[in-house]
């Protein structure tokens, strides 16, 4: 029995052996952070070929830019068994390349991270980026810690975070059982499921929600505050509950987590999130006013919360088989980001948490934005394609445009079935046509949608999503009983003045680059481009001060008031002078777009309106 029994756990210690060499292991030192690096180890693999690159990311799902995680490695070494050195070459950024590559076992290096490393010169937003801070809070987005093979990425993954005493690790996913309470084991069945799940460790400031049958974290580290999270909490819950009941009650995940922090760094330039099939990571100014923040939160929150329909039900090839190096684009954004968008506001309409009037201003301001800011003219399909590159700054019309290519799509679709069938009907039937292991073909999506639902959604795709046509905006709006005026005129007190900015040489100052949208109060203030700023209002006006001067500006400038700027300007080669400029604010003929219900709209007009509405048989 004895020698029995020892052959047995003999074949068992072969059998872990085996599938441990077709996993990757890897081990995250949070407790031992050297000049702000932090030390990965990743046991590969085996690898069956002389040669295989070892990547971490150009660009990950989501960013629709390249941003090189490889910069952040240093001291990468290709190890065997033994803990002999392998050759490995160096050949790209994101790259390296590991010669007798069958002897592989192991790989180590450090990383640094993006947030705090100014001599590395990419330019990652802060919500797909990594921190490294061991006194207070780490953000580890995956894949800006953990590579992987070529062609090896569908391999499971196992890996062990040792912490700080006292640390929480944030994430939608859950530590395992062989987790300790100094370390924490997260197991993936591939790198796609590890690259889409960031980790924020820090303190515990948590709160958990359950909304329907899904549980919802709120993490958020703010400096020396707690309890931030209960108030964010309460800021979403009703986003979340409409959420619920516009996709039917029931949620296609069971975690998911928001993971947020608030900066106190002044005079921020940029914020926001990036979003995941199951999480989405928040980054904002603590500075902002408490009702500023709830909004900007609860906006960001009911956007990125729909992530978990499209692309996590609903994706293409291209995102299914994501490749982390040499990616190829679907042309569908107006799906993934522009209907999401477009959902996101139109639940909470539904739910009763804005009303039609709000809601409307919001869609007269999108229009404005995407024929004001960017080329209305341009195809979507062609922005998707080449979001990475030649269309770049194009991008974020796929929250202006692209939700305004839902709204007019939801509309068609309820017109052609008497109210019955509109974009929340014709996800559920995408979502189980689909689902979260099979990718439909990027070409083949617009007939599969035109199959389930009507011949002339696919004219609509063809006018107005491939050839980029001019949405059509009147008669949507006409299907509900909604009147549309995109010239109606208005008096206004002036205010804007809208100069292009640019830093001084110093990394201060700040001097005018472009007048190329100048107003008319920016005309009689004769500003002209290179003036350096010195003042406005008589306070200081450079990087530190702009957007205080900016919203004291705003909060307080009324009809009749002066604007006054000191500017330094250039007066011969080598010769500057300060010149005070001054100008009054004056009532202005504006032309705007104004969106209003019809007084006596037609019956059939108020029927589709209250099936949108969600008011039908109510």
């Amino acid at each position: 029995m004895r020698q029995f029994f020892s052959s047995i756990v003999f074949v068992a210690i072969l059998l872990v052996n085996a599938s441990a060499q077709n996993a990757y292991q890897v081990s995250i030192d949070l407790r031992k952070v050297n000049n702000d690096r932090v030390s990965v180890t990743v046991q590969t693999p085996r690898v069956s070929t002389s040669e295989i690159a070892f990547h971490l990311p150009k660009i990950v799902p989501g960013t629709y830019a390249i941003h090189n995680y490889g910069a952040y490695v240093s001291n990468f070494k290709a190890m065997d068994r033994a803990g002999n050195l392998l050759v490995a070459e160096h050949p790209d950024v994101n790259t390296w390349m590991i010669k007798d590559a069958t002897k592989l076992f192991k790989v180590s290096y450090e990383v640094n991270d993006s947030w705090d490393s100014p001599e590395i010169k990419e330019n990652i937003f802060e919500p797909s980026g990594t921190n490294i801070q061991p006194d207070s809070f780490f953000v580890l987005n995956t894949f800006g810690f953990v590579g992987y093979l070529q062609h090896l990425e569908n391999r499971p993954y196992k890996v062990s975070i040792s912490k700080p005493l006292g640390f929480y690790g944030s994430s939608s996913l859950s530590a395992s059982k062989q987790s300790t309470p100094e370390t924490d084991v997260f197991e993936t069945k591939n790198y796609h499921v590890l690259a889409d799940a960031p980790m924020l460790y820090c303190e515990p400031d948590t709160a958990w929600l359950k909304v329907g049958n899904t549980s919802v974290l709120i993490s958020v580290y703010w400096q020396g505050k707690k309890n931030t999270a209960k108030a964010l909490l309460k800021d979403i819950r009703p986003v979340l509950e409409a959420h619920k009941s516009y996709l039917g009650g029931k949620l296609p995940v069971k975690k998911y987590a928001f993971l947020v922090h608030l900066s106190d760094k002044k005079n921020l330039t940029r914020f926001g999130a990036l979003e995941h099939a199951q999480s989405c990571f928040t980054f904002l100014p603590s500075s902002l006013p408490a009702s500023e923040q709830s909004s900007i939160f609860r906006d960001i929150a009911a956007h990125e919360f729909l992530h978990i329909i499209t692309p996590l039900n609903i994706h293409s090839e291209e995102i299914g088989n994501f490749d982390y190096i040499d990616t190829k684009m679907s042309k569908h954004l107006w799906l993934y980001e522009g209907l999401t968008e477009y959902a996101a506001h139109h639940s909470q309409l539904r739910a009763g948490m804005i009303d039609l009037p709000t809601y409307l201003d919001r869609q007269a301001q999108k229009i404005k934005n995407s024929t004001s800011m960017f080329n209305d003219s341009l195809a979507f399909t062609a922005l998707s394609l080449g979001a990475l590159d030649k269309y770049k700054s194009q991008y974020q019309n796929v929250y202006e445009k692209g939700a305004l290519i839902g709204l007019c799509l939801d509309v068609l679709l309820l017109q052609r079935s008497n109210g019955k069938y509109g974009t929340r009907e014709l996800m559920k039937d995408l979502s189980k046509t689909y689902g979260p292991q099979k990718s439909f073909a990027d070409a083949e999506l617009f007939d599969k949608i035109t199959a389930l639902t009507y011949p002339e959604v696919r004219t609509f795709f063809s006018k107005y999503v491939e050839n980029g046509e001019p949405l059509p905006l009147a008669e949507t709006f006409a299907a509900l009983g909604i009147n549309y005026n995109p010239k109606a005129e208005t008096k206004v007190a002036q205010q804007q003045i809208s100069f292009g900015m640019a830093l001084g040489a110093d990394r201060k100052t700040l001097r005018i680059q472009s007048l190329d949208e100048i107003t008319n109060l920016g005309k009689r203030l004769n500003f002209r481009v290179g003036d350096t700023f010195v003042s406005m209002n008589g306070q200081t006006f450079d990087f530190t001060t702009y957007q205080a001067c900016f919203d004291a500006y705003a909060a307080s400038t009324q009809l009749g008031d002066t604007v006054t700027f000191v500017v330094k300007r250039k007066i011969s080669e080598t010769e500057e002078k300060e010149i005070t400029l001054q100008a009054d604010i004056r009532e202005e003929t504006e032309f705007v777009i104004r969106i209003e219900p019809a007084e006596k709209p037609e019956p059939k007009n108020l029927l589709i309106r209250s099936s949108w509405l969600g008011m039908a048989g109510k």
